[in-house]
C-alpha cells in the first residue's frame, strides 16, 4: 500500500494523528460546509426579492446539494491519487469565487448556477474525513471520524443560525458575501495546519472513477450504508429546507432569523456524531444505525404537530438531528472498514449517495410543500424513515448471533510518515 503522510515532529512520530490535529480538521470541515446550508434560512428572502415561488426558490438549495454530490463523485476519488492538502486549498479558493458570484447574481437562474458551483467545490469536509480514518488506530476510528463529522454538523447548524440573523438584518446577498469573506481565514488555517497526504494508489483518474462501481457492487456494507444514509439525509433536508416557509407562513409569521435560530437547537444534537462513533467502536455499526433510523422516524411523528406547537417543533428538531448525525457516522464507519486502501473512493460513493438523496429530498419536498403543505412534508419524512428501516432489516445477518463476515470491520493499516509539509 502507498502511503498517506502527516507532518511529524520527529522520525519516531507515529502515523496516528494527534487529537489536536483531528480537532483542527473538524473546525475546517465545519467552516466550509456552511457554504452549502447558509441558503436554507434565507429562501423566503430570495423568493421575495427575485419574485419566484417556493418550489422554484427551493432549487437554489437543491442545486447546492446536487453540486456537492457532483463534487463528491468527481473530486473525492482524487484524494486517493494526489495530495489532499493541495486539493483542499484549491477547492477553498474556488469556493470564494462562487460565493461572490452568488452574492451578485442578477436573477434566480444565475443564482442556482452559482449555488451549484459552490456546492461542487465545497466537498472539502469529505476530503478530511478519510484523513481522520486513515490516521486513526482501529479502536479509535469511529471516535475520530465522529469528531470530524461533529464539526461538519455544527457547521451546518450554526451556519444556518448566522445566515438567518445576517439575512434578516442585511438581506440575502450579504449572507453570500460573508461566506466568501470567511473563506480567506479558512484557507489560511488549512494551509497552516493540514497534514500533507501521500497517494495510496497510482491509478489514473479514469481508472479511479471506473473502480467505484466494483467497490459498491462487491461490498454489501457499502451499498447498504449508501442507501440508508441517502434516505435519512433526504429526511433531514426535507425538514430544514422548508422550515423557513413553515415559520413565515404559519400563524406566528416568524422571520428568517427565527429559522436560523433553530440551528442552535439542532446543534445540541451534534454531540451525537462523536458519541455514535464511540458506540460504533464498542457495539458495532449496525446497532447504532438501527437506533438512528428509529430516532429519525420518531422525529417526524413529533413534527406532525409542529404547525401548532413550538414545543413539538423544538423536540422534533433535536431528535431528528441526533438520529441523522448518528446515522451519518455509523454508516460511514461501517463503509470505511471494507478497504483501507480505498478510503477516498469509498467516501465518494457514500457521500455522493447521501447528498444525492438530500438533493432529491429537497426537490420533492418543495413540490409537496406547495401542494400539500406541512402535512405532505411529514408524510414524506415518515415514508423515508420506514423505507430505511426495511432496508436495514432485510440486510441483517441471519442465523447465529455472530457478526456476519460481510459486515466485518477491517482494521485500517498504519501508514508511513512524510516529514514534508
Amino acid at each position: 500500500m502507498s502511503n498517506l503522510g502527516i507532518t511529524a515532529a520527529s522520525p519516531d512520530t507515529s502515523a496516528v494523528a494527534s487529537r489536536g490535529k483531528i480537532i483542527v480538521m473538524a473546525i475546517i470541515a465545519g467552516a466550509v460546509i456552511t457554504n452549502i446550508y447558509c441558503t436554507q434560512p434565507i429562501l423566503p428572502l430570495i423568493a421575495s426579492e427575485l419574485r419566484v415561488n417556493v418550489a422554484t426558490v427551493d432549487l437554489v438549495a437543491g442545486a447546492a446539494l446536487l453540486g456537492f454530490a457532483s463534487g463528491l463523485a468527481l473530486l473525492l476519488p482524487l484524494g486517493d491519487r494526489f495530495d489532499r492538502r493541495k486539493l483542499v486549498l484549491g477547492q477553498i479558493t474556488l469556493a470564494f469565487g462562487f460565493a461572490l458570484a452568488a452574492a451578485f447574481a442578477p436573477g434566480i437562474w444565475s443564482l442556482i448556477a452559482a449555488s451549484y458551483g459552490l456546492g461542487v467545490v465545497s466537498c472539502v469536509p469529505q476530503q478530511l474525513v478519510p484523513f481522520a480514518a486513515v490516521m486513526s488506530l482501529p479502536s479509535e476510528r469511529g471516535r475520530n471520524v465522529g469528531t470530524v463529522v461533529s464539526g461538519i454538523m455544527v457547521g451546518i447548524l450554526v451556519g444556518r443560525t448566522i445566515s438567518g440573523v445576517v439575512g434578516a438584518a442585511y438581506g440575502w446577498r450579504a449572507v453570500y458575501g460573508l461566506a466568501a469573506t470567511f473563506m480567506i481565514p479558512v484557507w489560511i488555517a488549512a494551509a497552516s495546519f493540514l497534514p500533507r497526504g501521500l497517494p495510496t494508489t497510482d491509478l489514473s483518474y479514469g481508472r479511479l472513477l471506473a473502480s467505484l462501481w466494483p467497490l459498491a457492487r462487491d461490498n454489501r456494507p457499502i451499498r447498504e450504508s449508501m442507501i440508508v444514509q441517502a434516505l435519512l439525509w433526504a429526511c433531514f433536508n426535507a425538514f430544514w429546507v422548508n422550515l423557513a416557509a413553515l415559520l413565515a407562513n404559519g400563524p406566528r409569521h416568524l422571520s428568517s432569523a427565527w429559522a436560523g435560530g433553530f440551528g442552535l437547537i439542532g446543534a445540541a444534537g451534534a454531540l451525537a456524531a462523536s458519541l455514535s462513533g464511540r458506540a460504533s467502536d464498542r457495539l458495532g455499526a449496525r446497532t447504532v444505525i438501527a437506533a438512528s433510523i428509529g430516532f429519525v422516524t420518531l422525529s417526524y411523528v413529533l413534527l406532525f404537530g409542529a404547525e401548532s406547537s413550538l414545543t413539538l417543533l423544538v423536540i422534533g428538531v433535536v431528535v431528528l438531528d441526533i438520529g441523522v448525525q448518528a446515522g451519518l457516522v455509523s454508516n460511514q464507519t461501517r463503509a470505511f472498514a471494507v478497504d483501507p486502501k480505498a478510503q477516498g473512493r469509498i467516501n465518494s460513493l457514500y457521500m455522493t449517495a447521501t447528498f444525492s438523496g438530500g438533493a432529491i429530498g429537497v426537490a420533492i419536498s418543495g413540490w409537496l410543500m406547495t401542494r400539500f403543505g406541512w402535512t405532505g412534508i411529514v408524510v414524506f419524512g415518515l415514508s423515508l424513515g420506514l423505507a430505511a428501516c426495511a432496508i436495514h432489516w432485510v440486510g441483517a445477518p441471519r442465523g447465529t448471533g455472530a457478526r456476519s463476515s460481510s459486515d466485518f470491520e477491517a482494521p485500517i493499516e498504519e501508514s508511513r510518515i512524510s516529514s514534508k509539509q
